[in-house]
């Protein structure tokens, strides 16, 4: 364990799934603290930090992301919580391997190209459609491989209920839209606060050892 808090940056767009979390956690103020939060979306919350950072019409997505790493500098780690934008460039090299993703998937479960089968903002509504039984979140580093990272934890399974696959075979597909819609917030909910605690945990233990 290290011998002070991680600094944390959470960036976010209209909402930080977990945050809540995050903020009544034991572990705040001596594994981590939350520096501040960088919000795309106009997210609010009370009591912290917030950084109004709104994408401008115009604006290369490098210079956008150039400008959110200096508002995160000084920060150990960066936590993404609900954030629309695939980082670039300038952000995975201010932060290298200190950049945390939560991913609605399971991240071990490989497609064809040997990649992750579920990728994008869309995943629990592929998994569920592709006839997956249960759906998992994950925790990962942040690469230039959207969703691609090493991943360091996942949270337990969550099953999907049989009538929904009798939906996908039936084609109803605003009941499956509907239902995974629920899922993935039930997964939100329940594990992205604790799945970025057991990251920042991986993080401190693997400073602590160099």
């Amino acid at each position: 364990m290290l011998n002070h808090p991680l600094g944390v940056s959470v960036l976010c767009s209209k909402r930080a799934p977990g945050l809540e979390v995050l903020l009544r956690h034991p572990l705040r103020g001596r594994l981590f603290d939350i520096d501040r939060v960088v919000t795309s979306g106009g997210f609010i919350t009370a009591g912290l930090n917030v950084i109004q950072h709104p994408m401008i019409k115009g604006l290369a997505r490098g210079d956008y992301d150039a400008q959110t790493a200096a508002l995160v500098h000084g920060s150990d780690v960066v936590l993404l919580l609900g954030y629309l934008y695939v980082l670039t460039e300038p952000m995975l090299h201010a932060f290298p391997d200190r950049i945390l993703n939560i991913h609605d998937a399971d991240l071990l479960l490989l497609g064809p190209d040997g990649g992750p089968r579920y990728r994008g903002l869309q995943s629990t509504r592929d998994a569920i459609f592709a006839g997956e039984r249960e759906t998992r979140s994950s925790v990962h580093i942040a690469t230039s491989d959207l969703d691609g990272g090493p991943v360091i934890a996942r949270s337990a399974a969550l099953p999907v209920a049989p009538f929904v696959h009798d939906a996908v075979a039936a084609g109803e597909d605003d009941i499956v839209r509907a239902y995974a819609y629920a899922q993935r917030e039930w997964m939100m909910r329940s594990s992205w606060g604790n799945l970025a605690v057991e990251a920042l945990e991986w993080i401190a233990a693997r400073e602590a050892a160099q």
